[in-house]
């Protein structure tokens, strides 16, 4: 027989669960659990006696409760209302351009997929909008009222007011704190069809990707380099050349500045040598930017740029391997400071890529030789010549690889040798060396070479959009110029959200890459758990756990405030 009963020790009584027999016809206890204190059983028969829940259905919750938290602390949500207002009922502009960009970032598709994804995630509890408001056609009815078929000639483009409200909102928050800008241009290839006469955008030139069958869109962007938030960009037909885009590009950023009231002399842009003229250089001066660029190995003085690195100044800890030296010298007709530099980690990556290269074409040709000696080769010495200028077109071959053809006996024989006396210099004058040009005077070497590095945040978020590894771009399927131009606002929208939180994230965990950060959050995961009515009237309840954690999830979900978010999900 199992019974309850208690012990005392010192001044408190503790419990056991005991079992008791007669032996020899006297009560002897055969078993004891111990159950511990008072509070302890009752703890024990609360548990026991907890609702079991009837049902459990998970959504997501980490990345896009994170985006919509930065869309409201950083003001942008509040920006967006102001330029687009609710209706009486149903969702605004605002909200199709954020959840874009927000479905953009979390799960890349077409408009066809948003209102699935929406229901699956937190979104849908805090907007209180239905699903089935976010169609597919409900977008593009939406992007028709944003920038209508036929403006005023007086009346102002809408996204143009966007960025220019986004721009004064990242000023007013601070994040313009050396007004250090990146500049650069790329190009996406689209699927929009050849026989499209709608697109004008959309046009065939040399594609970044390779995909030179397609028609492609370009597109100029400007970064904060050290914030990373979007400044200004611009969509531009495929076909036009990185220096030729370049003059609207600096009207836009100059028109972005003057309107924001931020003197031109103090900001300094930052650009790679793609966009490097002699028009260009003229048109910076004359607009009284302070700017950085890379200058073309072969526009650089000859002397200048074959001094022995070892001769360079090393820089500071903060950019280890890195030797940089300046010298006033006359470019484009102007004295201006010339920065020679030289990467230690930048010349080991180009030696690897160039060693596999080189590999790769020798291995080619040498089965290109033995093709031709086959009997039955019929070549035309055209197609060879091709097959081989394709082969040597990458970066330093042509200098490295030399090759004969001639003909024997009626056919076509390859010879080919490997220039090592080129590869020597180009290992002691080139690999590693940038030469960079600027108009700031003043500045030494090492700043220069500093601020130049601020030019790869914007080579990282191309590669993150085309990647899709931070927000996916495409392939875009927009028929019209107009949706292309909406396309790109909201994606460089969801830039900036993205280096936000990165930047917020990186306070508590600074190590933590935008990629990290990314599958972090894609973790933590919202359950809805439905119990029973309490008696036997009434709705059943509801309650929310979120997935269990890990420690950077959990230093995330207090940094960003996600907590607060998570407490606040509307019950029902």
């Amino acid at each position: 027989m199992a019974s309850l009963i208690a012990k005392k020790k010192g001044n408190k009584l503790y419990y056991y669960a005991v079992e008791s027999r007669r032996i020899d016809g006297k009560p002897r206890i055969v078993h004891q659990a111990y159950l511990g204190s008072a509070e302890k059983v009752a703890e024990l028969i609360r548990e026991r006696s907890a609702p079991l829940p009837l049902s459990a259905s998970m959504r997501q919750f980490g990345l896009p409760a994170a985006l919509w938290q930065a869309a409201r602390q950083t003001g942008v949500w509040s920006r967006l209302e102001a330029l687009w207002p609710r209706p009486r009922s149903g969702p605004s502009a605002a909200h199709y351009l954020l959840l874009a960009a927000i479905h953009r970032i979390c799960q890349p598709g077409p408009k066809t997929e948003v209102a699935d994804w929406y229901r699956s995630t937190v979104l849908s509890s805090w907007w209180n909008i239905s699903p089935e408001r976010f169609s597919s056609q409900a977008f593009w009815d939406s992007f028709e009222s944003i920038l209508p078929d036929s403006l005023p000639a007086a009346a102002p483009d809408p996204l143009e007011e966007a960025q220019t409200r986004l721009l004064a909102l990242w000023k007013e928050k601070q994040l313009l704190s050396r007004r250090l800008l990146a500049y650069d241009t790329t190009n996406f290839f689209t699927w929009i069809a050849s026989t499209n006469t709608r697109s004008h955008l959309a046009q065939r030139g040399h594609n970044k990707q390779g995909r030179h069958n397609l028609r492609q869109v370009g597109l100029s962007y400007v970064l904060d380099s050290e914030s990373g938030m979007s400044l200004c960009h611009h969509v531009y037909p495929g076909n036009v050349a990185d220096a030729e885009e370049f003059p609207v590009a600096l009207d836009r950023m100059t028109a972005l500045l003057d309107h924001n009231r931020i003197a031109r002399d103090t900001v300094t842009l930052v650009m790679d040598k793609g966009s490097a003229a002699l028009a260009n250089t003229v048109a910076l001066d004359e607009a009284g930017l302070g700017w950085i660029s890379a200058l073309p190995w072969s526009q650089a003085p000859v002397q200048w740029r074959e001094q022995p690195c070892e001769q360079l100044p090393l820089c500071g800890s903060r950019q280890p391997g890195v030797r940089a030296g300046a010298g006033k010298l006359l470019v484009h007709g102007r004295e201006y400071l010339c920065v020679l530099k030289y990467s230690a980690p930048f010349a080991s990556e180009q030696l690897h890529s160039l060693t596999t290269s080189l590999a790769k074409v020798m291995q080619s040709l040498r089965r290109l030789a033995a093709e031709l000696n086959k009997p039955q080769a019929r070549w035309r010495e055209d197609q060879i010549r091709n097959k081989i200028q394709r082969w040597l077109s990458g970066q330093f071959l042509a200098g490295l690889i030399a090759y004969q053809l001639h003909q024997q006996d009626g056919r076509w024989r390859l010879q080919f040798d490997f220039d090592q006396a080129a590869f020597d210099k180009l290992l002691r004058q080139r690999l590693g060396r940038t030469a960079l040009v600027t108009n700031r005077l003043d500045w030494t070497a090492e700043q220069v070479v500093a601020a130049y590095a601020g030019q790869q945040s914007v080579e990282r978020v191309f590669r993150g959009l085309k990647d899709g590894d931070w927000l996916g771009w495409g392939p875009r399927r927009h028929w019209t110029d107009r949706k292309v131009r909406i396309h790109a606002f909201y994606c460089m929208l969801g830039i900036s959200l993205l280096q936000w939180l990165h930047r917020q994230a990186q306070k508590t965990w600074p190590d933590l890459s935008m990629e990290q950060l990314l599958e972090e959050l894609e973790q933590i995961q919202q359950f809805a758990l439905i119990y029973p009515p309490q008696g036997e009237k009434g709705p059943p309840r509801m309650a929310y756990v979120l997935s269990q954690q890990s420690l950077v999830q959990q230093a995330l979900l207090k940094t960003l405030d996600l907590e607060s978010l998570h407490r606040s999900t509307p019950r029902g």
